[in-house]
């Protein structure tokens, strides 16, 4: 019984740690965003494109769940704001592919960076075997994970 209220424990502390590690991490994140004018499903559309190449808005939709007209509508923002280039599918003129600009890659990388500053500070405070201990633990977890899969 004592074990079943110590894992307890853990599970709690555990999830109030990671929830408090996530807040932080996205609050720049978020603000960043927002400076920039995208909103969090733009923001998932532009890493879509980013990480599969050119695709096509009914990509996006299935991903997002939604219908491809409202994602039309989401994205026409982001081809106003020249992060995403909308044209003709090679194939099939009745497509439309989607492709990241330049400026959609910089927005991007600005975001992760904005994203990754609170661990920098964090970490800047840290000794090495403050870090090392952290790692370890993070690395036990990982490797249990990996069990689960």
């Amino acid at each position: 019984m004592k074990t079943l209220k110590t894992q307890d424990a853990f599970v709690t502390r555990f999830q109030q740690i990671m929830g408090r590690i996530f807040q932080a991490s996205m609050r720049n994140f978020w603000r960043h965003l927002k400076a920039q004018g995208v909103t969090l499903p733009q923001m998932f559309a532009l890493r879509y494109i980013y990480y599969k190449g050119p695709c096509h808005i009914a990509d996006i939709a299935q991903e997002l769940g939604v219908t491809g007209a409202s994602v039309s509508q989401m994205l026409n923002r982001l081809v106003d704001q020249g992060y995403i280039v909308r044209e003709e599918a090679p194939h099939d003129r009745r497509h439309k592919l989607l492709t990241l600009t330049d400026k959609g890659r910089a927005i991007l990388e600005e975001s992760a960076a904005a994203q990754s500053r609170w661990l920098t500070n964090v970490a800047a405070k840290l000794t090495e075997e403050e870090k090392k201990r952290i790692l370890d633990a993070l690395e036990l977890i990982e490797a249990k994970m990996e069990e689960d899969v």
